[in-house]
């Protein structure tokens, strides 16, 4: 059974096996031994005795129980769990966080759509690379190929669902942190329009460009977690049969995002475009000038820096001692940045979401490679120079969704040699229902990787 496939099935299949739930989170936990280094926290006691109950309410089959119910799922480390510190990959916020009061709004939907929170998972510090490392260990192996990054921030996430510990993952993108490690780990990974999920009780890189997303084997199984996340449990199972993609419209930017492609990636694109169009989807090449500009927003280390650094600073929370040298070397850009430089950012970014959804309107969604390069290898990122370089390349087609306040999915759509190559499909701001129904459906037609 392939990967996606099987997470396809999980729902279905817990609710009909009487004991199915307790010999997955069995499973899942097994997982989690094996691959310790992904998690910051694992919560055994509390998944078992969940799963137990899960089991004997529907073995009674007194109620309807919804689709997450007994789904093991993990969470990032800065999302909120009563009673503990968050301390976000990062020293400092290990030892000057106080305990937390209540859980994160995106923890409290699941707990009531009866998810098992099986743990939360290891991730970049104050999720400040796409890289994937983590301050403690220095690094944290991709499971397709361990000599290679899983991509960041939310790797321990992505690393959680491609060894099958969980079901699926909730991480934080703010310019590709669900999608890169998504990608870079041959998964699906989800980031919502920034407004459809709450993010209280979630720890901010920025107000502007944060979003909560999911990380799974496939789309349904992201679909019914965002479902559950945006206020809207799923009490059936999802449509098994998606929508065609026949007379589709999609539009292929060809400046920026094509920039430079590894030719694996180029040509596992290609692959992709071509079996679009075969099963009768429009494609055509456009030019996006919004696009080109999206490094200016940036500048100076752009305004999200502005933002972390202000919020550290009202915490009591920019010890040096306690913060790495990568990360306080961009943390302490946000310490300088004139105001009415931001406000030129942030004043850009309005700009270019506005210009770039009159260009697009027509579209029912942009197609690009999620990243321009395979994953890189671990010894590859060992040096600033190469952490730095890496970086932003990873971030550099995923953050565009984010400065446009846009929807995105990645899709696996791996090279021939089957490292992990991803498409993104990017949707209107606010139209996420649509995108994942098409996202489905060009799933559905994209071979299917064994896990």
């Amino acid at each position: 059974m392939t990967a996606r496939s099987q997470s396809q099935d999980d729902a279905v299949r817990l609710a009909k096996n009487r004991n199915a739930c307790s010999a997955h989170i069995e499973a899942a936990l097994d997982a989690v031994g094996m691959h310790d280094a992904a998690f910051t926290r694992i919560y055994a006691e509390a998944a078992i005795a969940h799963a137990a109950t899960v089991d004997t309410r529907r073995a009674q089959g007194v109620e309807r129980l919804t689709a997450l119910a007994g789904m093991p799922i993990t969470i990032k480390d800065n999302m909120d769990v009563a009673g503990e510190p968050t301390a976000a990959g990062s020293r400092v916020l290990a030892e000057t966080a106080s305990p937390a009061a209540t859980d994160a709004d995106v923890v409290k939907r699941l707990r009531t759509a009866g998810a098992i929170i099986l743990g939360k998972t290891a991730m970049a510090e104050l999720a400040l690379s796409s890289v994937g490392l983590i301050e403690a260990t220095g690094q944290l192996p991709n499971p397709l190929d361990p000599e290679r990054v899983p991509g960041g921030s939310s790797c321990g996430a992505a690393v959680s669902v491609a060894v099958g510990a969980a079901s699926a993952a909730l991480g934080t993108d703010t310019g590709g942190s669900v999608q890169i490690p998504a990608a870079l780990c041959g998964l699906v990974g989800f980031k919502p329009t920034a407004s459809q999920i709450s993010r209280e009780g979630v720890v901010p890189l920025s107000q502007h460009l944060d979003s909560v997303g999911v990380i799974a084997h496939s789309v349904r199984c992201c679909r019914m977690v965002y479902e559950a996340l945006a206020q809207n449990p799923a009490t059936s199972f999802p449509d098994q049969v998606p929508r065609s993609i026949k007379g589709l419209r999609f539009a292929v930017p060809q400046n920026y995002v094509l920039n430079d492609l590894e030719p694996a990636v180029a040509a596992a694109f290609e692959r992709t475009l071509s079996v679009l169009s075969k099963h009768g989807a429009v494609l055509q090449d456009i030019d996006l000038p919004a696009f080109d500009r999206v490094p200016d927003v940036y500048q100076g280390g752009g305004f999200s820096m502005a933002e972390l650094y202000a919020w550290l600073r009202s915490r009591g929370s920019l010890t040096r001692s306690l913060i790495s040298s990568r990360a306080y070397s961009r943390i302490e850009q946000g310490g300088v940045l004139l105001a009415a430089d931001m406000l030129d950012r942030l004043s850009l970014r309005a700009s270019l979401v506005e210009s770039a959804a009159q260009q697009t309107s027509r579209w029912d969604a942009l197609l690009m490679p999620t990243c321009p390069i395979l994953p890189p290898f671990i010894r590859a990122v060992a040096d600033d120079d190469g952490y730095n370089r890496y970086s932003m390349l990873l971030m550099r087609n995923t953050r565009v969704a984010n400065v446009l306040d846009r929807c995105a999915v990645t899709l696996p759509v791996n090279d021939r040699d089957g490292l992990p190559v991803g498409m993104m499909l990017m949707g209107l701001r606010g139209q996420d229902d649509a995108l994942l129904g098409i996202a489905e459906a060009v799933e559905g037609l994209l071979p299917r990787r064994i896990a």
